[in-house]
């Protein structure tokens, strides 16, 4: 399965990433909300982690613009 894990903390999407990595998830990470809609954009997911207070674009805007394609 592909996780997008999605955080503008480094500590905590490689502790995330880590765990899901264990438990046999391909993890990609992104920093900000461009970055998430960048990388989905490109490519599929299963399951996407994202964090509502992010630089740039809070988690809420992300999920509304990803809902709409």
């Amino acid at each position: 399965m592909k996780l997008l894990i999605a955080d503008d903390n480094p500590q905590i999407t490689q502790i995330l990433a880590t765990y899901a990595r264990k438990e046999g998830y391909d993890v990609t990470i992104a920093i900000d909300g461009f970055d998430v809609l960048n990388k989905v954009d490109k490519e599929d997911f299963d399951m996407i982690l994202l964090d509502v207070m992010m630089p740039k674009m809070d988690g809420f805007q992300v999920c509304r613009q990803i809902r709409q394609t």
